[in-house]
């Protein structure tokens, strides 16, 4: 009976050595069938997280880009206003000035030559200055440039405008300023 003890014994241990081998076996093969699960549960992540990030990203920037176009309107809203409002003041201003020269003594000098400026443009016809001007200087005017005199309202501020049957000549103050002021660029 020892010779099947010992026979047992040995089957016993082949058994435990092949059942430790294949455990071996299925360990490594469990192992690396739950690493490549893993594996790939973490790109499946991993991919979803880039979706999340890129759609959060663009959302950002959208937002971004919608409150800096917003920003640089509103500011260019301010901008044009204070714009506008300066190039107010500076036009009243002018305007203001040059009313205190149409009342000074000069002016009288300034009108003469500004009509004959104007005349060298055009041939004679109806000069017209402004109404102060007309009452002021009607009957010198008319005898020193040997023509008609007639009024354009006090808001052209001086100087004249001189018609003829072909052409009109505006070479008034108000003009003048207006065309000067056109000329700035903000």
């Amino acid at each position: 009976m020892i010779k099947i003890e010992k026979k047992i014994e040995k089957i016993r241990k082949s058994c435990l050595e092949t059942a430790k081998r294949e455990l071996v076996v299925l360990k490594e093969e469990n192992i690396s069938t739950t690493n490549e699960k893993i594996s790939k549960m973490i790109e499946d992540y991993q991919d979803i997280l880039s979706v999340k990030y890129t759609n959060e990203l663009n959302k950002i920037e959208r937002e971004y880009n919608r409150n800096l176009f917003d920003y640089e309107m509103e500011g260019n809203l301010r901008l044009n206003k204070v714009k506008t409002k300066l190039f107010e003041n500076i036009k009243a201003k002018v305007v203001e000035e040059l009313k205190k020269f149409v009342d000074s003594k000069e002016y009288k000098k300034y009108l003469i030559k500004n009509i004959e400026e104007t005349l060298k443009n055009s041939s004679k016809g109806t000069i017209y200055v402004t109404e102060n001007d007309f009452k002021n200087y009607k009957d010198e005017l008319e005898k020193l440039f040997n023509t008609n005199i007639d009024t354009i309202d006090n808001t052209n501020i001086g100087g004249c405008m001189v018609e003829n049957n072909k052409i009109a000549i505006d070479n008034t103050i108000k003009n003048n300023i207006e065309e000067k002021l056109s000329e700035i660029k903000f």
